[in-house]
């Protein structure tokens, strides 16, 4: 669910994709940097992916299902990372032997993991996904999020332990 002060909206199936919007707050009429078109290609990409594989129930197939809709929202409507998607990398490296240690765990803490409502950073899950998937597409470039929909969070659980600039 992606949610700002003008809207909030959600992918909970395939082929379904909720938005509420409150006309009356500015950010709606200003829709500064695309945010509501964004946040549609971000949800559009979550219910393509519930046809396949699904959101997925570990905190591996979180933090990919996030972020593959995270660069496809870029690959469709261009611009740049979400804030939240641009953690400086000195503040992921810390939490990668715990994102490795807890990647199939289905009990992780999605809230802390995503919102920094725990120990760790906010934003943490959504900035190493971003990662994973920036350094897969990196490796790949005949692919793109919109080609990766059905693809298993797995193969990008190596990618956590490559050390690259």
């Amino acid at each position: 669910m992606c949610s700002m002060a003008c809207c909030t909206t959600y992918a909970p199936e395939p082929g379904l994709i909720y938005i509420t919007v409150n006309p009356d707050d500015p950010v709606f009429h200003n829709n500064h940097g695309a945010s509501l078109e964004r946040m549609f290609a971000h949800e559009l990409h979550h219910a393509v992916r519930w046809a396949g594989p699904g959101y997925g129930s570990s905190l591996g197939e979180a933090l990919i299902s996030e972020e593959l809709a995270g660069h496809f929202s870029i690959q469709v409507c261009g611009g740049t990372p979400e804030p939240w998607e641009c953690l400086n990398r000195n503040q992921m490296i810390p939490h990668v032997q715990r994102a490795l240690h807890e990647w199939n765990r289905t009990d992780y803490n999605h809230n802390t993991w995503f919102f920094g409502t725990g120990e760790l950073p906010g934003w943490l899950g959504y900035s190493l996904g971003f990662e994973l998937v920036y350094r897969y597409l990196s490796d790949h470039r005949e692919k793109s999020a919109s080609t990766l929909g059905n693809t298993d969070a797995s193969i990008f659980m190596g990618l956590l332990l490559t050390d690259r600039e």
